[in-house]
């Protein structure tokens, strides 16, 4: 086509210039034979104009080989990346075939419309839709989502477009007989030069997943349960007998049921953090959140453990940098986790070492740190450090005994009282973690109390 167009075009060039060519040497012969009133003159013009007519000829013959050279090495390139792009995607349909779930492009445009403009068979197994169905509109994806997660997943997109991060998100999907799945979602999200973002990512099926996490948790949760009753009626018994309430027992038996009962105690933190992660995961912990100063919430927390402290030789030392600092807390709450941070602080310093425990403003939010002189956290633990049952794989830090979850559940209460739990720590040389409580102003604590 580019071929024809470019022939048509030299044709045309070459009439008009021999046209144009015939009037100039004419009009020039004309004039030079009236001044001079001879037929060579008339001779040599026409003659004038032969040559230059074949110079023309010439030139755009040049030109048209020229140009369809040109045309069919643009042409073979053209092929060349077709061919390509062809095998590049019968490639990506090759993967994409073999990959559980289904791997998506997904667009969001400036005018809040949304499309999958590209999409594997996967699409099929996940929404039972086909990839032309979502191609221009991404509402049959929306109408399929559980309407109690749509909202969730909505503001999730919206957020990622706005940071331009990560979009990671477990929702259900309800088909339209009824039966419901699980699915988890990840992708990365790119600006476009138009103002709109697309996101480049998978989503696959974990409803077995789902499955297995929610037997597990209701098998706990009995389990937890069923024990409590029975551990505590054992607990009191040993007491009893500990006590010498039935009178004095042999050296051999006391230290038997003081083992018992420390044992027994042991249990019954583990059964105490095990229901409580159950709680929390499953949205039934109850919160008294109230505005409240925060410096005598973290001293009775110090008067409560300085007895654990004790038994290692440790002491707590308090700095306060404001004292009146307010915050939105569940002090019952924000009391187990300062009891988690300061026991784990006691039990990995050595003797006689002092914890500090610093009460600092930081911006709009209050600053609470716990820093131990301890071993530090190894650069492997630190990625699982807030995960369940997550404990240090060194026999000196097993020893120290603990159930793997206490931080775990102190990031789950620092979370549901919009704070947040962290830790800095280099190996040998101690580890700090710190509590951020957003701060309230004395004047809104005044308008709450009236």
């Amino acid at each position: 086509m580019i071929i024809q167009r470019v022939s048509s075009t030299s044709n045309f060039i070459t009439w008009f210039g021999s046209l144009l060519l015939l009037a100039l040497f004419g009009w020039l012969g004309w004039l030079d034979y009236q001044r001079l009133q001879e037929t060579d003159v008339l001779q040599k013009w026409a003659l004038a104009f032969l040559v230059s007519e074949l110079l023309l000829l010439l030139l755009l013959s040049d030109m048209q080989r020229v140009t369809r050279r040109l045309m069919r090495e643009i042409l073979q390139q053209q092929n060349t990346v077709y061919s390509e792009e062809r095998k590049a995607s019968a490639l990506l349909t090759k993967i994409a075939s073999q990959l559980p779930g289904m791997v998506f492009q997904f667009k969001l445009a400036p005018d809040g419309t949304a499309s999958f403009p590209y999409c594997s068979d996967g699409i099929r197994d996940i929404y039972h839709l086909t990839p032309e169905q979502v191609k221009h509109s991404a509402q049959p994806v929306f109408s399929l989502i559980h309407p109690d997660d749509l909202q969730r997943v909505e503001d999730s997109i919206s957020l990622s477009a706005q940071q331009l991060s990560l979009w990671k998100l477990d929702y259900r999907v309800r088909y339209s007989d009824g039966e419901v799945i699980w699915v988890t979602g990840r992708s990365v999200p790119e600006l476009q030069s138009d103002g709109s973002v697309l996101w480049h990512g998978f989503i696959s099926d974990i409803t077995e997943r789902k499955k297995i996490e929610r037997l597990k948790d209701e098998f706990v949760s009995t389990v937890s349960h069923e024990l409590r009753t029975p551990l505590t009626a054992i607990s009191g018994a040993i007491g009893l007998l500990h006590g010498e309430v039935f009178g004095a027992l042999p050296q051999q038996a006391t230290q038997m049921t003081q083992l018992a009962q420390a044992n027994v105690l042991k249990l019954q933190i583990l059964i105490n953090d095990l229901l409580d992660m159950d709680k929390l995961i499953a949205g039934k912990m109850q919160f008294d959140i109230q505005p409240q100063p925060l410096l005598p919430v973290i001293e009775k927390s110090l008067a409560d453990n300085q007895s654990y402290a004790r038994q290692y030789r440790v002491s707590y030392q308090l700095q306060v940098d404001d004292a009146d600092l307010w915050v939105n807390i569940d002090s019952m709450r924000l009391q187990q986790v300062m009891a988690n941070l300061l026991s784990n602080a006691a039990k990995f310093s050595p003797p006689d070492a002092a914890v500090t425990i610093k009460v600092q403003q930081q911006g709009q939010q209050a600053v609470v740190r716990v820093i131990d002189r301890g071993p530090g956290v190894s650069e492997a633990f630190k990625p699982y450090i807030f995960d369940q049952f997550s404990q240090a794989d060194s026999s000196d830090i097993k020893s120290k005994g603990g159930t793997g979850l206490g931080l775990a559940i102190s990031k789950q209460l620092m979370t549901r009282m919009q704070g947040e739990i962290g830790f800095h720590s280099e190996p040998g040389e101690g580890a700090e973690f710190y509590l951020l409580l957003p701060l309230i102003s004395t004047a809104d604590t005044t308008e709450l109390t009236l």
